[in-house]
């Protein structure tokens, strides 16, 4: 058999743009994983325009140092906004801590940016609502990175359900677990304050967890929820000093979406033994499906097929292994093969490929702000709910 790489997500250049200058604010994991997609995204999409890394923010000199160089930044500065207000800045990457995306955003799409900022999307609503009317003056295209949607096989999976593969959902079940905050010891920092981080495992975790039930099932009608704190303190990494953690380690959460289909959530990053169990199993009318992401390569599907009204067939009729190929668009991008395999960072330049695609089409690149506010007003629903100990309607 033929083995060629294929070219699918290519955009068609509508705006006569020839180059986006990029700015990059944050260069922690996330700001590698941008400046990775930016960097690449041309060869894996074919883009018709050239991408310049303009300018680089971030707090630390010996940052700067080191990833301007490797990266070839033009230049780099201590000033983020300089890059938000510069005039030879076309796009911004908000790679930086929960509490400082909100002013980054505003200032950068107030001076006419492409915004790709990094999720949760802010602290708190009232935040978030501000981003996205901040998005709407401005006119510009803003995406959040809720990359794990992007991946082949997220996107394999929701085509068949809403091909009817499995029928009516008629429940979601959900577990995010890591363990890097297992041990007690770990230090304080600021995602675990309200005002750094503004939710803990349910705003970092649980928003990839819950965009993913929504996007897969739709709205949440109804949510009751709890959050628990286990290790109510941790000793300041310079000091050694014990501060209060402000913000949750786990969260459980049941409901049901607008459709009437139920769902059951949970999320910790305490779930010892776990480095990446973002996985969920979504059951039919017809059959379910079920994927994870610590084994991103691969979903199982069920289906339960025209059996006459018997079960007679139940010893051979169980779960098959999908593996993603190239049949599951954009994985040909990477690879000829199938059962090969692409990564986190892949899925990133998938996402840039998207952002891409709506600034040049004129498109929405999804998930953008308002989207990102859908799913905010369901993460502080899942907050309310424990903290009144009562059901939430949304």
């Amino acid at each position: 058999m033929k083995r060629d790489i294929t070219i699918a997500g290519q955009p068609e250049n509508k705006t006569g743009v020839q180059k986006l200058r990029v700015g990059v604010l944050g260069m922690g994991f996330m700001g590698g994983t941008h400046t990775f997609a930016w960097k690449n995204g041309k060869s894996v999409f074919n883009w018709p325009i050239e991408v310049e890394l303009t300018a680089l923010f971030d707090m630390s000199e010996d940052s700067r140092t080191l990833n301007g160089q490797r990266f070839g930044f033009k230049r780099t500065t201590d000033d983020w906004r300089s890059v938000c207000e510069a005039d030879d800045i076309d796009v911004v990457s908000i790679c930086t801590p929960n509490f400082a995306h909100r002013e980054m955003a505003e200032v950068a799409l107030a001076h006419g940016k492409h915004v790709w900022c990094e999720k949760p999307m802010a602290t708190s609503l009232e935040d978030a609502a501000h981003m996205v009317n901040a998005a709407a003056k401005a006119g510009t295209k803003t995406m959040l990175g809720y990359n794990y949607l992007k991946s082949p096989a997220l996107l394999a999976i929701k085509d068949l359900i809403e091909a009817g593969t499995i029928g009516e959902i008629v429940h979601f079940n959900g577990v995010y677990q890591e363990d890097f905050m297992c041990d007690s010891g770990a230090p304080h920092s600021w995602r675990l304050t309200k005002k750094g981080g503004g939710k803990g495992a349910l705003g970092d975790m649980g928003s990839h967890q819950v965009s993913m039930a929504m996007w897969l099932c739709g709205g949440l009608k109804e949510v009751v929820a709890r959050l628990q704190t286990v290790h109510k303190h941790r000793p300041d990494a310079a000091t050694g000093e014990m501060l209060k953690v402000e913000t949750d380690d786990q969260y459980s959460a049941i409901g049901t979406f607008e459709n009437g289909a139920m769902f059951t959530m949970h999320t910790s990053w305490l779930g010892q033994g776990h480095k990446m169990n973002l996985g969920f199993e979504v059951t039919g009318t017809k059959g379910a499906i079920k994927f994870d992401q610590e084994r991103m390569g691969e979903f199982w599907l069920y289906e339960m097929g025209d059996r006459g009204g018997t079960f007679s067939d139940t010893a051979t009729n169980g779960y098959k292994q999908v593996l993603i190929g190239p049949n599951h668009p954009p994985f040909g991008n990477f690879c000829p093969a199938p059962g090969h395999h692409i990564g986190f960072n892949e899925m990133k330049i998938i996402e840039a490929g998207a952002f891409v695609k709506a600034i040049l089409e004129g498109g929405k690149a999804f998930p953008d702000f308002e989207d990102g506010l859908w799913f905010e007003t369901a993460l502080q629903a899942i907050q309310d709910s424990s903290e009144s100990r009562a059901w939430v309607t949304l």
